[in-house]
């Protein structure tokens, strides 16, 4: 892998890490409870960040059909913390050898027609990632106080 996925990937792993450690500690009912209008909530956040991978690295990068996660931020009751984010862990190691594996930042990437490159793809999940990380920031602070990284 080149010195450039390598940088990219180290980003995308750290906020991977950012947004779990707002899961640590939580109870699977303060997981599951907003502080906002909208519904959002941190296990929600990573049942959709679980799918954000499973779509980009498995479908529009590799081409096959995505395996993990639903887009809903409305976690089912009988899935545990501790299934959400071991399903968001796999999903985070399957992109993380999918783009491995292809190991070029120039490789071509298509979607909806149009093409692009790996780094497009890899930037796309840094900033959904990113975006969802804030959103988590603000839910756990308002949860029990915890801020910070």
């Amino acid at each position: 892998m080149t010195g450039e996925l390598q940088q990219l990937c180290a980003v995308l792993d750290g906020l991977r890490a950012g947004v779990l450690k707002k899961l640590a500690g939580l109870s699977e009912a303060d997981a599951r409870r907003t502080t906002v209008d909208s519904g959002t909530n941190i296990a929600g956040l990573i049942q959709h960040l679980t799918f954000v991978e499973s779509l980009w690295f498995e479908e529009v990068v590799a081409g096959r059909k995505p395996t993990r996660g639903k887009r809903s931020m409305q976690v089912d009751p009988t899935v545990s913390l501790k299934n959400l984010r071991a399903d968001y862990r796999a999903a985070c190691e399957t992109s993380n050898e999918i783009i491995a594996a292809i190991g070029d930042a120039d490789a071509p990437v298509t979607r909806n027609g149009k093409t692009h490159d790996l780094r497009w793809a890899i930037l796309a999940v840094i900033g959904e990632t990113s975006r969802h990380a804030g959103h988590a920031d603000i839910i756990r602070e308002q949860l029990d106080g915890t801020t910070g990284r």
